[in-house]
């Protein structure tokens, strides 16, 4: 049995052959491109609870492949540029914690250095240019030149922006890799390992951060560790051109979901912060914890968007805490609705099959991030329950086993949808936008 770090464990599931279709979300991608679809191609990532490849583990502890060549551990893949541009990073995070950030030591850390290299890099590759012009290098230097406290906050979070993209970005296109033998797993390594430099480098200490406030379940930190491992082990799968289809989409889903939650912690703490401090520094690094998940309000609460950021630029005292977290959730809470029936017959139609298995797993993810808060709002809630109903919905779809695949999904759903009312939602929804 695949077992996840946190409050559900992935199921053992049996590779019947099915291919699954694209798992994961580009904040590019219409709602369609972005979430897990229905359309199966033969080369997209799924989600296994189950090695495909029989493994021996060496003395030193890491796995060989069945020619026993060893595999890789995560990370071993060297990254030169990986390492400079965390150091560059660091003197920007250490002048920003000071309380008296010196504006010159940040450009000389950013302008011309590997941290630079990176960023023009990533935004390259996730295609994040306009007119011509690198989006995130470009309103970096912009707010350099502005050089004030919160524009250098704002160079520190463009930063860690441009590394949550490009980590979606790589664990996205691994997962849809196409089985072929011209793939060489080494390069599928060094891209995962690159992904993983970033967030192990950078975005970790918030993933503490964020587990550190301390709402209910929350295991960000260890959810985003045994992501990246699996999906690492996941890289060759019967053959090495060729990924484990089962446990890669799972691993996406987990990284990436979880990521979300920890920016949505962020926002919500320092947000708090912010108000009982009169803090407003704390909530420019809410506003920059905010754009992590910014597309993910888009066609969901739209309206939500403006709503929190302009609450987050305005004076501490005017802010209404619980209206910005509830803005947050109904975004969340429709994308956990899409999951919690998406595989059944008269849906998707996805029972037993990896790409079903991908959106039962996205859709658990997801909902860890609005389940502290259903807690509060709906009376009889029991969370514990809750976890393992998703648990017994994720079985169900790995197993093609539509009773009591329907049994689970019908409990999530209502749960959901009683969320969503004590929201204001007007309609149990997980398309419709609010107005």
């Amino acid at each position: 049995m695949l077992a996840l770090a946190g409050l559900f464990a992935l199921p053992a599931c049996s590779d019947d052959g099915a291919t699954d279709d694209e798992v994961g979300e580009d904040e590019t991608a219409s709602e369609e491109e972005d979430e897990t679809t229905d359309e199966t191609t033969d080369g997209e990532t799924t989600e296994d609870g189950e090695t495909t490849e029989t493994t021996e583990t060496t003395d030193e502890g890491e796995e060989s492949t069945d020619t026993g060549e060893e595999k890789p551990g995560l990370g071993d893949t060297p990254n030169v540029l990986c390492e400079g541009a965390l150091f560059n990073l660091e003197t920007i995070v250490a002048e920003n914690a000071s309380g008296d950030a010196d504006g010159e030591a940040i450009a000389m850390a950013y302008e011309g250095t590997a941290l630079q290299e990176f960023v023009q890099w990533a935004g390259a590759v996730t295609g994040r240019v306009e007119d011509g012009v690198l989006i995130d290098d470009a309103a970096i230097i912009a707010a350099l030149d502005a050089g004030g406290p919160e524009d250098l906050i704002d160079v520190q979070w463009q930063v860690y922006l441009v590394m949550h993209k490009f980590i979606r970005h790589e664990v996205g296109d691994i997962a849809a890799l196409v089985p072929d033998p011209a793939n060489d797993p080494a390069l599928t390594y060094a891209r995962w390992d690159d992904a993983w430099c970033y967030y192990d480098g950078a975005l970790r200490s918030y993933a503490q951060a964020a587990d550190a406030y301390g709402l209910t379940g929350d295991s960000i930190e260890a959810d985003l560790d045994a992501g990246f491992e699996l999906g690492h082990d996941g890289i060759e799968g019967e053959q090495p051109w060729a990924i484990d289809e089962w446990s890669v989409g799972a691993a996406k889903q987990q990284v990436e979901k979880t990521s979300f939650a920890l920016a949505h912690r962020l926002v919500v703490q320092w947000t708090e912060m912010g108000i009982m401090n009169d803090d407003e520094l704390a909530l420019r690094n809410a506003y920059g914890a905010f754009q992590l998940i910014e597309d993910r309000m888009d066609t969901k609460n739209t309206p939500g968007i403006a709503i929190v950021e302009g609450a987050l630029e305005a004076p501490p005292a005017s802010i209404n805490f619980e209206g910005l977290v509830r803005e947050l959730n109904i975004a969340f809470v429709k994308r956990t609705r899409k999951y919690t029936d998406y595989a059944l017959p008269d849906v998707a139609g996805l029972m037993g099959t990896a790409a079903g298995y991908a959106g039962a797993v996205e859709g658990a993810t997801y909902s860890k991030l609005v389940e502290p808060f259903m807690i509060d709002a709906l009376d009889g809630f029991d969370h514990e329950a809750y976890r393992e109903t998703w648990a017994a919905w994720i079985q169900a779809v790995a197993d093609d086993d539509v009773a009591t695949g329907e049994t689970a999904s019908a409990e999530l759903t209502d749960w959901n949808c009683q969320y969503q009312a004590a929201l204001g939602i007007a309609e149990c929804t997980s398309s419709i936008d609010e107005e």
